[in-house]
């Protein structure tokens, strides 16, 4: 407020001033008797209506200038001094303090300090910071900077951040550093704490004047082993001694054990790396890196990308989705997505994918079929099936999933796999590697055989169908029916109403709708269409 005062009442002096020499001017008076203090009293008394209003505010700024400089005298402070510090304690939000070069004290180098030290060596870091107990958290060494926290909140209840500029892949041998308190370029230490009834933490910023010993040497993949003292010159004699483990990375730990609901894209990264490495023989698998993850916290999904590097030279970059739960996040089963980027070498060993193979004609005409309602194939998950649908397309992979009224097959495309779902609709029989076939049975087909509608047996369309549309005639829709049949498996570009035209190949008719399967990306999108909402359906060229 003091600084405002003066700020205000220095710019009023100077505009009604130069105002005043204007005027004079412009009247033929001498316009440097205002420069002077007190000597255009006279000529202002003479020409009182003229000078009057320029006089005032001069007036009025000296008295606003006079009472900001009152104010910082009152605080004990010179108007060219900065703010006390003692003032920013009581500002909302997080508070920086600090100097260029901070006084060492006469507790850095003390017996109490050394004393303190020699307890605290060869236990868990652990101190005093700030007038609180310490004892550490967690240690991360990210970015360049070690950072000793404690509490579990997202602010820290005490933490010190050292500036080291130290990279942790560097660090494959053991480390030191010593900082006395003379030393000049020392690493800036941030020591910040968090005070009763406040919800931001203070933070007072040394960048010399404390006495450090530093050594870090590398434990394990993202971890560190470090021991550190560290004597800080604030007036609470704050230090920290003792041995620690520090991350580098930015995962959470409960009781040793990752912690998966932590929501990160270290998590997410850390769970798709850990899924990965069980999806491999061992001895097959040389190395996992997560590249890439995109994480909708809101949904509360995920997606990571991973390079893949194997024993045979391949490399491999695979695809997974995430999704949180009640255990935390974990990958969608059947969710992987292949794309190979290197070949093996030449003469090594290659991993196969499961590949569904046609069985002999003998094994398949021994085994007599057997019907199943579509909830039962639940049983040949993660099997070898070979399916075909009604339309007559045949379809062979693996059987990941299956969920309500569809089923989820992985097919091997090119150097790939692609995720193909099937409605139960469409679906007619699934035969298995042994040359066992399955026929499907609807619901009510258990107790009457009352199969699947073929077109040959399609029964009479009746006008108040689903399928039908009013007012036109049965033998118009059949017709139009096998129109559309006629298309199936080939391209074509769908119009409908209140929906974007799409082109892509025709997988099913039924008599109330049809499928449509668009390529998208390395897999493809199924969309489904009301026969009440189609205008035009055409042969792509």
């Amino acid at each position: 407020m003091a600084e405002l005062l003066i700020i205000i009442g220095v710019s009023g002096l100077i505009i009604c001033t130069l105002g005043l020499m204007h005027e004079a001017g412009s009247r033929g008076h001498s316009a440097l008797f205002f420069l002077v203090p007190l000597a255009s009293l006279g000529q202002v008394q003479q020409h009182w209506e003229e000078y009057r209003w320029w006089a005032l505010g001069r007036v009025a700024s000296l008295l606003t200038a006079a009472v900001g400089i009152a104010l910082f005298l009152a605080t004990g402070q010179s108007p060219l001094e900065q703010a006390p510090r003692q003032n920013l304690a009581g500002q909302a939000g997080q508070v920086l303090r600090g100097d260029n070069m901070a006084s060492s004290t006469a507790f850095v180098t003390s017996e109490e300090a050394a004393l303190l030290v020699v307890e605290g060596q060869g236990k868990a870091l652990s101190g005093r910071l700030h007038g609180k107990k310490f004892r550490y958290n967690r240690v991360a060494l990210i970015d360049g900077v070690l950072t000793a926290s404690q509490g579990e909140g997202f602010l820290p209840e005490l933490e010190v951040r050292i500036l080291l500029g130290w990279d942790p892949k560097e660090i494959t041998e053991r480390r030191t550093m010593l900082v006395n308190p003379s030393d000049e370029g020392a690493p800036v230490v941030h020591l910040s704490w968090k005070p009763d009834g406040q919800d931001y933490p203070e933070t007072r910023i040394f960048a010399g004047g404390y006495r450090m010993e530093l050594a870090l040497a590398p434990l394990d993949t993202d971890q560190l082993s470090g021991s550190m003292v560290l004597v800080m010159p604030d007036s609470f004699k704050s230090y920290l001694v003792g041995d620690f483990t520090a991350y580098s990375n930015h995962l959470r730990y409960r009781n040793g054990v990752v912690d998966l609901h932590f929501d990160h894209d270290d998590t997410l990264a850390y769970v798709a790396e850990d899924y990965l490495a069980t999806q491999f023989p061992e001895g097959v698998l040389e190395s996992v890196q997560a590249e890439h993850v995109q994480l909708r916290r809101a949904e509360g999904s995920g997606q990571v990308m991973s390079r893949v590097v194997l024993t045979n030279g391949a490399v491999e970059q695979r695809h997974v989705r995430l999704e949180k739960s009640e255990v935390g996040w974990a990958v969608v089963p059947g969710s992987m997505e292949t794309r190979v980027i290197t070949e093996p070498r030449e003469g090594s060993a290659t991993l196969i994918s499961p590949v569904f193979e046609k069985a002999a004609p003998e094994p398949a005409q021994s085994l007599p079929p057997v019907e199943k309602t579509f909830p039962e194939l639940v049983a040949y998950v993660d099997r070898n099936v070979l399916l075909e649908t009604h339309s007559g397309r045949q379809l062979d992979g693996v059987l990941r999933r299956v969920s309500g009224d569809r089923l989820w097959l992985v097919m091997n495309v090119g150097s790939g796999n692609v995720e193909r779902s099937v409605s139960a609709e469409e679906l007619k029989s699934l035969t298995l590697s042994t040359g066992q076939r399955i026929d499907l049975l609807s619901e009510g087909e258990a107790d009457n055989e009352a199969g699947v509608v073929y077109e040959s047996e399609s029964p009479v369309i009746q006008s108040e169908q689903p399928g039908s549309r009013v007012g036109e005639p049965v033998e118009e829709i059949s017709a139009r029916l096998k129109e559309l049949r006629a298309l199936v498996g080939k391209s074509v570009t769908i119009t409908a109403s209140d929906v974007a035209t799409r082109t892509g190949i025709l997988q099913a008719v039924s008599d109330d709708h049809l499928t449509l399967s668009v390529a998208v990306g390395a897999g493809n999108i199924e969309y489904f269409y009301d026969m009440n909402s189609i205008q035009k359906v055409e042969a792509a060229r």
